[in-house]
């Protein structure tokens, strides 16, 4: 058994990270990358050509899923996605008009997926892990729930006031909430929310392995990030992580470039819940943290880090590249703290040309083309006829 697996529960939080932040601890390095990486992953296989008849779906199914994303099919295994939907109405003519030909479905995205170790993977992990990865934003309706700041009740997450006289009631974010509890009645996708999907799948696999040592873990960026910790919440105060003969699994969640998620007394629900524990990672220029800059505070205990220290990078870079999440990984990889004397050094073999993976951040010097993560000629196919086709998915079921 590996360090790594031998200390999962000092890695996941048990102790709120205490004397493993600074100087970051190099085993919790490589644990925040592990989760990042199955962040990322959302993002690697969403279909964002709009002339695909997929747009919105993920590109590769489950069963090939890691595979596809180069990561390590052993370890863990895809047992659902999940896809969410926008709750601002919207007449079928306009979205019929947002895609050039008939798509998958017009109201419903791919949002992440629920996964959970292997046997091999519990091996190498300690334990049985169930993840929950959540995507960040991607479709131009989630911009605009992004935008819908004002603190609303969450009657999903805490019930009817949550047994709270109205000026206790934790508030969150309308724009997050709406995403997390929307569902559409004319998708086959989101006949129920993609909370309940996600609280349905974590019960079962929880009931499923109820008689060994298991372990919840959420992890998002961005949008994906708020709603991971809108998600970790809900699965730790409604006691999602309890099996039917009452034993309690821990929940952490790593959430990076993470906005704001609710109010003092979101705040004040999260730190009564003794079986969950919060760790976000935050690049030191990224405006999206610091986001509502009113009435919300942050959750959970906070890890700064500083790409732009990193000598790999183009200085000072951009708004895009202080955000965006493989640059956040490269900067777990390397930061060595904040302040003038600090430097920046690999202490984790992670390949650099990942950070140009998305965008064009690394120096021209290293020969890595930016935005390189691409499906090969867009996915068109040509035909034994010579003819060609857009064909950039798996065939698979939904």
């Amino acid at each position: 058994m590996s360090c790594m697996a031998e200390k999962w529960e000092e890695l996941s939080g048990k102790n709120n990270w205490d004397g493993l932040l600074n100087p970051l601890d190099l085993d919790l390095r490589k644990y925040i990358i592990q989760y990042g990486e199955l962040a990322q992953a959302t993002y690697d296989t969403f279909i964002k050509e709009r002339a695909s008849k997929y747009a919105g779906a993920s590109r590769h199914s489950m069963e090939n899923f890691f595979t596809k994303v180069g990561l390590d099919p052993h370890k863990y295994r895809v047992t659902k996605f999940f896809y969410a939907t926008s709750s601002i109405p919207l007449p079928d003519a306009f979205i019929t008009r947002s895609f050039s030909r008939e798509a998958w479905s017009k109201e419903s995205n791919f949002m992440g997926f629920v996964a959970v170790a292997t046997d091999e993977g519990k091996v190498s992990l300690g334990r049985r892990d169930i993840v929950v990865a959540w995507r960040g934003t991607l479709q131009a309706l989630e911009w605009v729930n992004d935008l819908q700041f004002l603190l609303v009740p969450a009657p999903k997450v805490f019930g009817q006031g949550g047994g709270l006289l109205p000026l206790f009631q934790p508030l969150v974010h309308h724009g997050f909430y709406n995403i997390y509890t929307t569902e559409n009645p004319r998708s086959q996708f989101n006949k129920t929310c993609v909370r309940d999907q996600v609280m349905e799948e974590v019960k079962r696999l929880i009931e499923e392995y109820k008689h060994e040592e298991v372990s919840i873990t959420v992890t998002g960026h961005s949008l994906g990030a708020s709603l991971a910790t809108l998600n970790a919440v809900d699965i730790a105060f409604n006691g999602i992580n309890k099996t039917s003969t009452g034993k309690e699994f821990p929940v952490t969640a790593f959430p990076f470039a993470s906005p704001k998620v609710g109010d003092l007394n979101f705040h004040k629900a999260f730190s009564k819940l003794k079986h969950l524990h919060i760790l976000r990672t935050h690049n030191l220029l990224d405006v999206v943290p610091k986001y509502p800059p009113i009435g919300y505070f942050d959750v959970g205990q906070e890890l700064m880090i500083d790409t732009t220290k990193s000598p790999y990078v183009k200085p000072p870079g951009e708004v895009v590249s202080w955000h965006l999440l493989e640059p956040y990984l490269h900067g777990v990889a390397g930061f060595q703290g904040l302040g003038l004397s600090t430097g920046f050094k690999l202490e984790v073999n992670r390949d650099i040309s990942l950070v140009n993976k998305e965008w064009d951040i690394l120096k021209n010097e290293y020969c890595v083309p930016p935005l390189w993560w691409i499906e090969k000629k867009k996915g068109m196919v040509q035909q034994k006829d010579g003819s060609w086709l857009l064909l950039d998915r798996e065939e698979y079921e939904f």
